[in-house]
């Protein structure tokens, strides 16, 4: 230990620890008042998200009729015909109106003086 060189003896200089406590208070009350500000700042920024995002656009693609949605929901295969004849009050009436319109661009098969039962 005798082979250590000395250090010289730490002095502070004079007056410090006097002055010490209030440039800890001057600063601790600088950094209070930023808080605020933060907050205020993020909400302001969520409160302009918010309008941007629900209330200022406007929905750009027409509204479609309810015809028009189902018609869509068929052709994309999310709707089967059952689940379209579930939804109605009157399915058959729908399934008659289909056979009309399908059966009515078409030859009949027979006609009614035609008697194919007897040979």
């Amino acid at each position: 230990m005798e082979n250590l060189p000395r250090i010289k003896e730490f002095k502070a200089p004079e007056g410090y620890f006097d002055t010490l406590p209030d440039k800890i208070l001057t600063k601790s009350k600088k950094d209070s008042k930023p808080v605020f500000l933060k907050y205020a700042a993020a909400a302001v920024i969520l409160l302009s998200l918010g309008i941007w995002q629900f209330g200022a656009n406007p929905s750009s693609t027409p509204s479609l009729s309810l015809e028009d949605q189902a018609l869509l929901y068929i052709e994309s295969n999310q709707w089967t015909a059952e689940d379209v004849l579930s939804l109605s009050d009157d399915p058959n009436a729908i399934l008659d109106q289909i056979i009309q319109e399908e059966l009515a661009g078409m030859d009949p098969l027979w006609t009614e003086n035609e008697n194919w039962f007897e040979q």
